[in-house]
Protein backbone atom coordinates (compact mmCIF):
# COMPACT_ATOMS: atom_id res chain seq x y z
CA UNK A 1 0.00 0.00 0.00
CA UNK A 2 1.04 3.70 -0.68
CA UNK A 3 0.54 4.86 2.63
CA UNK A 4 2.56 7.63 4.57
CA UNK A 5 3.11 7.11 8.10
CA UNK A 6 3.28 9.25 11.22
CA UNK A 7 2.98 9.30 14.99
CA UNK A 8 0.38 10.65 16.64
CA UNK A 9 -0.11 12.70 20.54
CA UNK A 10 -3.30 14.54 21.51
CA UNK A 11 -3.69 17.81 23.47
CA UNK A 12 -7.40 18.87 24.95
CA UNK A 13 -8.83 22.37 25.17
CA UNK A 14 -11.74 21.01 27.52
CA UNK A 15 -12.65 24.48 28.65
CA UNK A 16 -13.20 25.43 24.96
CA UNK A 17 -14.54 21.59 24.11
CA UNK A 18 -13.00 20.93 21.16
CA UNK A 19 -9.90 18.50 20.56
CA UNK A 20 -6.96 19.69 18.64
CA UNK A 21 -4.39 16.60 17.35
CA UNK A 22 -1.19 17.46 16.32
CA UNK A 23 0.89 15.15 14.53
CA UNK A 24 4.96 14.69 14.97
CA UNK A 25 6.19 13.49 11.73
CA UNK A 26 7.34 10.05 11.36
CA UNK A 27 7.97 9.82 7.60
CA UNK A 28 6.46 12.33 5.77
CA UNK A 29 3.91 15.37 5.91
CA UNK A 30 0.46 14.36 6.46
CA UNK A 31 -1.11 14.50 2.72
CA UNK A 32 -4.03 14.63 0.69
CA UNK A 33 -4.05 15.99 -2.72
CA UNK A 34 -1.35 17.96 -1.47
CA UNK A 35 2.33 18.86 -1.19
CA UNK A 36 5.53 16.43 -1.90
CA UNK A 37 7.22 15.52 1.37
CA UNK A 38 10.42 16.19 -0.54
CA UNK A 39 11.11 20.41 -1.14
CA UNK A 40 13.63 22.59 -2.28
CA UNK A 41 12.86 25.29 0.30
CA UNK A 42 16.09 27.57 0.78
CA UNK A 43 15.08 30.06 3.18
CA UNK A 44 12.44 29.96 6.33
CA UNK A 45 9.69 31.86 5.52
CA UNK A 46 8.99 34.83 8.76
CA UNK A 47 5.83 34.18 10.44
CA UNK A 48 2.60 35.26 9.13
CA UNK A 49 1.34 38.46 9.68
CA UNK A 50 -2.29 39.83 9.87
CA UNK A 51 -4.35 38.60 6.82
CA UNK A 52 -1.37 36.35 5.37
CA UNK A 53 -1.57 32.79 4.33
CA UNK A 54 1.00 30.09 3.22
CA UNK A 55 0.82 29.08 0.03
CA UNK A 56 2.97 26.76 -1.98
CA UNK A 57 4.50 27.00 -5.34
CA UNK A 58 3.46 23.89 -7.54
CA UNK A 59 6.51 24.14 -10.10
CA UNK A 60 9.45 25.10 -8.07
CA UNK A 61 7.98 23.31 -4.97
CA UNK A 62 8.52 26.27 -2.85
CA UNK A 63 6.26 27.68 -0.46
CA UNK A 64 5.55 31.45 0.00
CA UNK A 65 3.22 33.96 1.16
CA UNK A 66 0.34 35.53 -0.06
CA UNK A 67 -1.77 38.56 1.33
CA UNK A 68 -5.29 38.31 0.94
CA UNK A 69 -8.85 39.94 2.58
CA UNK A 70 -11.98 38.69 3.74
CA UNK A 71 -14.11 39.43 0.95
CA UNK A 72 -17.27 37.61 1.95
CA UNK A 73 -18.67 35.64 5.11
CA UNK A 74 -21.45 32.61 4.69
CA UNK A 75 -23.02 30.56 6.78
CA UNK A 76 -20.26 27.71 6.77
CA UNK A 77 -17.58 29.40 5.08
CA UNK A 78 -15.61 32.38 4.95
CA UNK A 79 -14.24 33.72 1.48
CA UNK A 80 -10.90 35.26 1.26
CA UNK A 81 -8.75 36.19 -1.61
CA UNK A 82 -5.52 36.95 -3.04
CA UNK A 83 -4.30 40.87 -3.65
CA UNK A 84 -5.87 42.48 -6.79
CA UNK A 85 -7.20 38.70 -7.77
CA UNK A 86 -10.51 40.93 -9.28
CA UNK A 87 -12.84 38.69 -7.20
CA UNK A 88 -15.76 41.42 -6.22
CA UNK A 89 -17.82 40.68 -3.32
CA UNK A 90 -20.88 39.86 -5.59
CA UNK A 91 -18.73 36.79 -7.51
CA UNK A 92 -17.35 35.58 -3.18
CA UNK A 93 -21.01 35.56 -2.12
CA UNK A 94 -21.78 33.54 -5.21
CA UNK A 95 -19.30 31.36 -4.42
CA UNK A 96 -20.42 31.42 -0.84
CA UNK A 97 -23.96 30.34 -1.95
CA UNK A 98 -22.93 27.77 -4.01
CA UNK A 99 -20.58 26.00 -1.17
CA UNK A 100 -23.02 26.70 1.50
CA UNK A 101 -26.66 25.20 0.05
CA UNK A 102 -25.64 22.97 -2.45
CA UNK A 103 -21.53 21.52 -2.26
CA UNK A 104 -20.85 21.30 1.40
CA UNK A 105 -24.78 19.58 2.18
CA UNK A 106 -24.13 17.32 -0.72
CA UNK A 107 -20.70 15.93 0.31
CA UNK A 108 -21.62 16.35 4.03
CA UNK A 109 -24.51 13.97 3.19
CA UNK A 110 -22.51 11.11 1.19
CA UNK A 111 -19.29 11.30 2.36
CA UNK A 112 -19.45 12.38 6.47
CA UNK A 113 -20.20 10.40 9.39
CA UNK A 114 -22.98 12.02 11.32
CA UNK A 115 -23.89 12.41 14.84
CA UNK A 116 -20.69 11.26 16.48
CA UNK A 117 -18.56 11.04 19.50
CA UNK A 118 -14.80 11.62 19.87
CA UNK A 119 -13.34 10.29 22.82
CA UNK A 120 -10.03 11.89 24.58
CA UNK A 121 -9.35 10.46 27.92
CA UNK A 122 -11.95 10.90 30.15
CA UNK A 123 -13.69 13.00 27.89
CA UNK A 124 -16.63 12.86 24.78
CA UNK A 125 -17.02 15.08 22.50
CA UNK A 126 -20.17 15.13 20.23
CA UNK A 127 -20.13 16.50 16.36
CA UNK A 128 -21.98 16.78 13.62
CA UNK A 129 -20.40 16.13 10.89
CA UNK A 130 -16.52 15.64 9.85
CA UNK A 131 -16.57 19.43 8.59
CA UNK A 132 -17.23 20.26 12.53
CA UNK A 133 -14.46 17.75 13.42
CA UNK A 134 -12.17 19.47 10.93
CA UNK A 135 -12.73 22.79 11.91
CA UNK A 136 -12.11 21.37 15.91
CA UNK A 137 -8.87 19.85 14.55
CA UNK A 138 -7.43 22.89 13.59
CA UNK A 139 -8.47 24.39 16.82
CA UNK A 140 -11.12 26.39 15.52
CA UNK A 141 -14.88 27.43 16.77
CA UNK A 142 -16.52 29.27 14.14
CA UNK A 143 -17.34 25.77 12.28
CA UNK A 144 -16.47 27.74 8.95
CA UNK A 145 -14.26 26.36 6.18
CA UNK A 146 -11.69 28.60 5.36
CA UNK A 147 -11.58 28.88 1.36
CA UNK A 148 -8.86 30.80 -0.06
CA UNK A 149 -9.10 31.98 -3.69
CA UNK A 150 -5.80 32.74 -5.66
CA UNK A 151 -4.03 32.11 -8.90
CA UNK A 152 -2.17 29.44 -7.99
CA UNK A 153 1.39 29.16 -9.01
CA UNK A 154 1.16 26.17 -11.41
CA UNK A 155 3.60 26.86 -14.47
CA UNK A 156 0.09 27.51 -16.33
CA UNK A 157 0.61 29.12 -19.63
CA UNK A 158 -0.84 27.65 -23.03
CA UNK A 159 -4.77 27.86 -22.73
CA UNK A 160 -4.86 24.61 -25.48
CA UNK A 161 -2.49 22.02 -23.58
CA UNK A 162 -1.16 23.12 -20.24
CA UNK A 163 -2.81 21.24 -17.04
CA UNK A 164 -3.20 23.63 -14.24
CA UNK A 165 -4.42 23.03 -10.44
CA UNK A 166 -7.74 24.26 -9.68
CA UNK A 167 -7.44 23.41 -6.00
CA UNK A 168 -5.99 21.64 -3.30
CA UNK A 169 -6.67 20.58 -0.13
CA UNK A 170 -3.46 20.64 2.69
CA UNK A 171 -3.51 17.63 5.99
CA UNK A 172 -0.40 20.32 7.03
CA UNK A 173 -2.66 22.98 7.50
CA UNK A 174 -4.08 21.55 11.12
CA UNK A 175 -0.58 22.27 12.84
CA UNK A 176 -0.21 25.44 14.64
CA UNK A 177 0.64 27.82 11.92
CA UNK A 178 4.01 28.80 10.83
CA UNK A 179 7.12 25.74 10.11
CA UNK A 180 5.95 22.65 10.64
CA UNK A 181 8.78 20.89 12.72
CA UNK A 182 11.37 18.74 11.14
CA UNK A 183 9.93 19.63 8.08
CA UNK A 184 10.26 22.16 4.98
CA UNK A 185 6.62 22.75 5.03
CA UNK A 186 4.53 25.56 6.42
CA UNK A 187 0.56 25.38 7.92
CA UNK A 188 -1.76 28.37 8.39
CA UNK A 189 -3.69 26.37 11.68
CA UNK A 190 -6.74 26.31 9.62
CA UNK A 191 -9.66 23.61 7.88
CA UNK A 192 -9.10 25.10 4.42
CA UNK A 193 -8.66 24.18 0.74
CA UNK A 194 -7.05 27.21 -1.88
CA UNK A 195 -9.11 27.15 -4.97
CA UNK A 196 -7.58 28.60 -8.78
CA UNK A 197 -8.80 32.01 -9.62
CA UNK A 198 -6.71 31.90 -13.42
CA UNK A 199 -7.62 29.85 -15.24
CA UNK A 200 -10.26 28.43 -12.60
CA UNK A 201 -13.15 30.49 -11.83
CA UNK A 202 -12.26 32.70 -14.65
CA UNK A 203 -12.01 30.24 -17.49
CA UNK A 204 -14.45 27.34 -16.06
CA UNK A 205 -16.06 28.13 -13.12
CA UNK A 206 -17.94 25.33 -13.34
CA UNK A 207 -15.34 22.81 -13.33
CA UNK A 208 -13.39 25.14 -10.42
CA UNK A 209 -16.91 24.65 -8.56
CA UNK A 210 -16.87 21.26 -8.70
CA UNK A 211 -12.93 21.03 -7.63
CA UNK A 212 -14.72 22.27 -4.40
CA UNK A 213 -16.61 19.47 -3.64
CA UNK A 214 -13.80 17.17 -5.05
CA UNK A 215 -11.13 18.90 -2.11
CA UNK A 216 -14.33 18.85 0.53
CA UNK A 217 -14.31 14.98 0.01
CA UNK A 218 -10.28 15.07 0.35
CA UNK A 219 -10.41 16.93 3.54
CA UNK A 220 -13.28 14.22 5.14
CA UNK A 221 -11.04 11.51 4.51
CA UNK A 222 -8.06 13.21 5.87
CA UNK A 223 -10.21 13.70 9.28
CA UNK A 224 -12.04 10.72 8.89
CA UNK A 225 -8.99 8.53 8.79
CA UNK A 226 -7.75 10.44 12.16
CA UNK A 227 -10.64 9.71 13.67
CA UNK A 228 -11.02 6.26 12.82
CA UNK A 229 -7.73 5.92 13.58
CA UNK A 230 -6.76 8.19 16.82
CA UNK A 231 -6.09 5.55 19.09
CA UNK A 232 -3.94 4.25 16.97
CA UNK A 233 0.01 5.02 17.07
CA UNK A 234 0.40 5.82 13.41
CA UNK A 235 -1.71 7.31 10.66
CA UNK A 236 -2.24 5.75 7.79
CA UNK A 237 -4.05 7.37 4.50
CA UNK A 238 -5.90 5.55 2.26
CA UNK A 239 -4.42 4.30 -0.93
CA UNK A 240 -4.18 7.45 -3.88
CA UNK A 241 -7.14 5.45 -5.83
CA UNK A 242 -9.72 5.29 -3.31
CA UNK A 243 -9.09 8.73 -2.05
CA UNK A 244 -10.01 10.26 -5.92
CA UNK A 245 -12.25 7.49 -6.62
CA UNK A 246 -14.74 9.06 -4.31
CA UNK A 247 -13.60 12.88 -4.78
CA UNK A 248 -14.73 12.18 -8.41
CA UNK A 249 -18.16 11.06 -7.30
CA UNK A 250 -18.03 14.74 -5.36
CA UNK A 251 -17.84 16.13 -8.80
CA UNK A 252 -20.65 14.27 -10.28
CA UNK A 253 -22.97 15.70 -7.05
CA UNK A 254 -22.83 19.13 -7.89
CA UNK A 255 -21.79 18.50 -11.21
CA UNK A 256 -25.30 16.55 -11.43
CA UNK A 257 -24.32 14.72 -14.24
CA UNK A 258 -21.14 12.61 -15.92
CA UNK A 259 -18.18 15.48 -15.61
CA UNK A 260 -17.41 15.23 -19.57
CA UNK A 261 -14.06 15.95 -19.64
CA UNK A 262 -13.47 12.84 -17.80
CA UNK A 263 -15.91 10.52 -20.05
CA UNK A 264 -14.57 12.38 -23.25
CA UNK A 265 -11.03 11.52 -22.18
CA UNK A 266 -11.91 7.42 -21.86
CA UNK A 267 -13.65 7.82 -24.86
CA UNK A 268 -11.03 9.30 -27.54
CA UNK A 269 -8.31 7.62 -25.63
CA UNK A 270 -5.58 10.85 -26.89
CA UNK A 271 -2.45 8.80 -25.50
CA UNK A 272 -3.11 5.58 -26.51
CA UNK A 273 -2.88 3.91 -23.38
CA UNK A 274 -6.14 3.14 -21.92
CA UNK A 275 -6.38 0.49 -25.00
CA UNK A 276 -3.14 -0.44 -23.78
CA UNK A 277 -4.43 -1.25 -20.10
CA UNK A 278 -3.66 2.19 -18.13
CA UNK A 279 -6.01 2.55 -15.25
CA UNK A 280 -6.42 3.83 -11.83
CA UNK A 281 -4.73 1.09 -9.64
CA UNK A 282 -1.45 1.73 -10.49
CA UNK A 283 -1.48 5.52 -10.31
CA UNK A 284 0.48 7.73 -12.37
CA UNK A 285 2.06 4.58 -13.85
CA UNK A 286 2.60 5.38 -17.47
CA UNK A 287 4.86 8.80 -16.98
CA UNK A 288 6.73 8.31 -20.14
CA UNK A 289 3.14 10.23 -21.58
CA UNK A 290 2.75 12.64 -19.23
CA UNK A 291 -1.16 13.22 -20.12
CA UNK A 292 -1.49 9.58 -19.31
CA UNK A 293 -1.93 10.88 -16.07
CA UNK A 294 -5.92 11.77 -17.05
CA UNK A 295 -6.02 8.04 -17.89
CA UNK A 296 -5.90 7.38 -14.19
CA UNK A 297 -8.73 10.50 -13.49
CA UNK A 298 -11.19 9.51 -15.92
CA UNK A 299 -11.20 5.84 -14.85
CA UNK A 300 -11.45 5.85 -11.44
CA UNK A 301 -14.61 7.72 -12.15
CA UNK A 302 -16.05 5.23 -13.99
CA UNK A 303 -15.25 2.46 -11.82
CA UNK A 304 -16.93 4.54 -8.54
CA UNK A 305 -19.92 5.28 -10.94
CA UNK A 306 -20.55 1.57 -12.46
CA UNK A 307 -20.21 1.08 -8.56
CA UNK A 308 -22.78 3.40 -7.72
CA UNK A 309 -25.32 2.38 -10.95
CA UNK A 310 -24.68 -1.51 -9.92
CA UNK A 311 -26.30 -0.80 -6.13
CA UNK A 312 -29.93 -0.89 -5.32
CA UNK A 313 -31.58 2.55 -4.26
CA UNK A 314 -30.96 1.53 -0.38
CA UNK A 315 -26.91 0.54 -0.64
CA UNK A 316 -26.48 3.85 -3.13
CA UNK A 317 -27.73 6.08 -0.03
CA UNK A 318 -24.34 4.71 1.91
CA UNK A 319 -22.31 2.81 -0.56
CA UNK A 320 -19.52 5.49 -0.62
CA UNK A 321 -19.59 6.40 3.14
CA UNK A 322 -19.13 2.85 4.13
CA UNK A 323 -15.63 3.15 1.52
CA UNK A 324 -15.03 6.54 3.45
CA UNK A 325 -15.34 4.93 6.96
CA UNK A 326 -13.17 1.72 6.37
CA UNK A 327 -10.98 0.24 8.37
CA UNK A 328 -9.37 -1.02 4.99
CA UNK A 329 -7.19 2.00 3.15
CA UNK A 330 -6.71 -0.15 0.29
CA UNK A 331 -8.72 -2.19 -2.38
CA UNK A 332 -10.79 -3.95 0.57
CA UNK A 333 -12.54 -0.93 1.63
CA UNK A 334 -13.86 -1.08 -2.23
CA UNK A 335 -14.78 -5.04 -2.18
CA UNK A 336 -16.26 -5.16 1.27
CA UNK A 337 -18.99 -2.58 0.04
CA UNK A 338 -18.86 -4.09 -3.25
CA UNK A 339 -19.59 -7.19 -1.97
CA UNK A 340 -22.82 -5.66 -0.54
CA UNK A 341 -24.15 -5.54 -4.35
CA UNK A 342 -23.00 -8.59 -5.51
CA UNK A 343 -21.60 -11.16 -2.53
CA UNK A 344 -18.55 -12.63 -5.21
CA UNK A 345 -17.53 -8.91 -5.51
CA UNK A 346 -15.94 -9.09 -2.04
CA UNK A 347 -13.29 -10.86 -4.25
CA UNK A 348 -10.94 -8.20 -6.08
CA UNK A 349 -10.38 -10.16 -8.92
CA UNK A 350 -14.13 -10.76 -9.80
CA UNK A 351 -14.99 -7.00 -9.29
CA UNK A 352 -11.90 -5.98 -11.24
CA UNK A 353 -13.13 -8.80 -14.52
CA UNK A 354 -16.79 -7.39 -13.85
CA UNK A 355 -15.82 -3.83 -14.42
CA UNK A 356 -13.59 -4.48 -17.17
CA UNK A 357 -15.97 -6.30 -18.69
CA UNK A 358 -18.77 -3.27 -17.85
CA UNK A 359 -16.52 -1.32 -20.24
CA UNK A 360 -16.55 -3.35 -23.32
CA UNK A 361 -20.17 -3.97 -23.02
CA UNK A 362 -21.44 -1.05 -21.33
CA UNK A 363 -25.39 -1.75 -21.83
CA UNK A 364 -24.92 -5.38 -20.82
CA UNK A 365 -26.80 -6.20 -17.03
CA UNK A 366 -23.41 -5.89 -15.86
CA UNK A 367 -22.73 -2.87 -17.42
CA UNK A 368 -23.64 0.95 -16.89
CA UNK A 369 -27.29 0.48 -16.00
CA UNK A 370 -29.50 3.25 -15.99
CA UNK A 371 -27.15 5.75 -17.56
CA UNK A 372 -27.59 6.43 -21.32
CA UNK A 373 -24.45 8.52 -21.77
CA UNK A 374 -21.93 5.81 -20.06
CA UNK A 375 -23.58 3.25 -22.28
CA UNK A 376 -22.39 4.66 -25.29
CA UNK A 377 -18.36 4.40 -23.87
CA UNK A 378 -16.06 1.36 -24.75
CA UNK A 379 -12.73 0.68 -25.15
CA UNK A 380 -10.99 -0.75 -28.58
CA UNK A 381 -9.80 -3.70 -29.39
CA UNK A 382 -5.95 -4.61 -29.86
CA UNK A 383 -4.58 -7.20 -32.28
CA UNK A 384 -1.27 -8.30 -30.48
CA UNK A 385 -0.32 -10.93 -29.25
CA UNK A 386 1.17 -10.47 -25.94
CA UNK A 387 1.28 -7.47 -23.78
CA UNK A 388 2.73 -6.71 -19.97
CA UNK A 389 0.17 -5.68 -17.96
CA UNK A 390 0.34 -3.69 -14.30
CA UNK A 391 -1.84 -4.56 -11.62
CA UNK A 392 -5.19 -3.89 -11.89
CA UNK A 393 -4.84 -3.49 -16.03
CA UNK A 394 -6.50 -5.02 -18.62
CA UNK A 395 -7.06 -5.38 -22.62
CA UNK A 396 -9.18 -6.53 -25.29
CA UNK A 397 -8.66 -8.85 -28.68
CA UNK A 398 -11.27 -10.67 -30.37
CA UNK A 399 -12.35 -13.90 -30.32
CA UNK A 400 -11.88 -15.58 -33.97
CA UNK A 401 -12.09 -19.51 -32.15
CA UNK A 402 -12.15 -20.94 -28.72
CA UNK A 403 -8.98 -19.69 -26.79
CA UNK A 404 -7.15 -21.27 -24.40
CA UNK A 405 -3.78 -19.84 -22.44
CA UNK A 406 -0.88 -21.54 -21.61
CA UNK A 407 0.82 -18.49 -19.93
CA UNK A 408 2.01 -19.27 -16.45
CA UNK A 409 2.21 -15.94 -14.72
CA UNK A 410 0.33 -16.18 -11.44
CA UNK A 411 -1.44 -13.52 -11.95
CA UNK A 412 -2.73 -12.86 -14.92
CA UNK A 413 -6.50 -13.84 -15.56
CA UNK A 414 -8.45 -14.21 -18.75
CA UNK A 415 -12.59 -14.23 -19.27
CA UNK A 416 -14.65 -14.32 -22.56
CA UNK A 417 -17.17 -11.91 -23.44
CA UNK A 418 -20.00 -11.83 -25.58
CA UNK A 419 -23.06 -8.79 -26.82
CA UNK A 420 -26.15 -9.09 -24.44
CA UNK A 421 -24.76 -12.09 -22.33
CA UNK A 422 -25.06 -12.28 -18.65
CA UNK A 423 -22.21 -14.76 -18.54
CA UNK A 424 -18.89 -14.43 -18.31
CA UNK A 425 -16.63 -17.26 -19.35
CA UNK A 426 -14.19 -17.53 -16.58
CA UNK A 427 -12.59 -20.75 -17.66
CA UNK A 428 -11.24 -22.18 -20.84
CA UNK A 429 -11.75 -22.58 -23.62
CA UNK A 430 -12.93 -18.82 -23.49
CA UNK A 431 -15.64 -18.63 -26.00
CA UNK A 432 -17.64 -15.16 -26.68
CA UNK A 433 -16.84 -11.64 -28.93
CA UNK A 434 -13.89 -10.56 -27.42
CA UNK A 435 -11.10 -12.16 -24.60
CA UNK A 436 -10.62 -10.38 -21.84
CA UNK A 437 -6.76 -10.41 -20.54
CA UNK A 438 -6.23 -8.86 -17.11
CA UNK A 439 -3.42 -8.45 -14.04
CA UNK A 440 -5.47 -9.31 -11.20
CA UNK A 441 -2.39 -8.92 -8.63
CA UNK A 442 -3.78 -6.90 -5.19
CA UNK A 443 -0.46 -5.44 -4.80
CA UNK A 444 -0.66 -2.16 -6.67
CA UNK A 445 3.21 -2.14 -6.17
CA UNK A 446 4.24 -5.27 -7.76
CA UNK A 447 5.84 -5.21 -11.40
CA UNK A 448 4.02 -5.96 -14.71
CA UNK A 449 3.20 -9.58 -16.22
CA UNK A 450 3.19 -10.74 -19.25
CA UNK A 451 -0.39 -12.16 -20.86
CA UNK A 452 -1.81 -13.51 -24.13
CA UNK A 453 -4.11 -12.22 -26.53
CA UNK A 454 -5.82 -13.87 -29.77
CA UNK A 455 -3.83 -11.28 -32.17
CA UNK A 456 -6.87 -10.92 -34.55
CA UNK A 457 -6.73 -7.76 -35.71
CA UNK A 458 -10.53 -5.81 -35.15
CA UNK A 459 -12.78 -5.07 -38.50
CA UNK A 460 -13.57 -1.49 -38.63
CA UNK A 461 -16.94 -0.92 -37.12
CA UNK A 462 -18.94 1.93 -35.57
CA UNK A 463 -18.12 1.25 -32.55
CA UNK A 464 -14.51 1.49 -33.35
CA UNK A 465 -14.74 4.24 -35.47
CA UNK A 466 -16.27 6.22 -32.25
CA UNK A 467 -12.66 5.47 -30.58
CA UNK A 468 -10.30 6.09 -33.18
CA UNK A 469 -7.76 9.06 -31.46
CA UNK A 470 -9.53 12.07 -32.91
CA UNK A 471 -7.36 14.84 -31.22
CA UNK A 472 -10.49 16.92 -30.29
CA UNK A 473 -9.76 17.45 -26.68
CA UNK A 474 -7.75 20.50 -25.31
CA UNK A 475 -6.92 21.70 -22.26
CA UNK A 476 -6.24 23.47 -20.21
CA UNK A 477 -6.24 20.07 -18.29
CA UNK A 478 -6.66 20.29 -14.68
CA UNK A 479 -4.46 18.21 -12.13
CA UNK A 480 -4.22 17.59 -8.46
CA UNK A 481 -1.66 18.98 -6.54
CA UNK A 482 -0.40 15.79 -5.52
CA UNK A 483 0.53 14.79 -8.98
CA UNK A 484 1.74 18.19 -10.15
CA UNK A 485 4.29 18.25 -8.16
CA UNK A 486 5.37 14.82 -8.52
CA UNK A 487 6.03 16.05 -11.95
CA UNK A 488 8.08 18.82 -10.41
CA UNK A 489 10.33 17.12 -8.73
CA UNK A 490 11.01 14.08 -11.41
Amino acid sequence: MKNCKYTVYNESNLAKAHILFLATLFTAILVSCSPSPSLNQNDDLPPLKENEFYAQNMETEKYYKVKAEIIYEGDKCVIWAEEDSGITPEKAEEIADKYDTIIRPKVVETFSMKNFNVKEGDEIYHFDNMLDYANALAGREDKKLTILLLDIKDNFKDQEKDSYVAGYFFGGNFYPPGKIKGTKHYSNGRDMIYVDTYPGLEKKPEQTYATFAHELQHLINFVTRVSVQMNSKYLYLMDTWVDEGLSSQAEYLYLEKNPPEKCEWFKEDTEGTIAQGNNFFVWDNHREKPLAILDDYATVYLFFRWLYLQADTALQSHIFLDIETSNYLDYRAVTNAAGEINTSWKNWETLLRTWLAANYYPKNSYGYTGDDYLQTITVKPIAEKTISLYPGEGVYSIINDPFSSTGTNIYIRYAGLANNQTAIITSPPYTGNVLLTFNANTSNTAAREAGSLTGVSPAVSPTAARNVQTGTLTGPFVLDARDMLERAHR
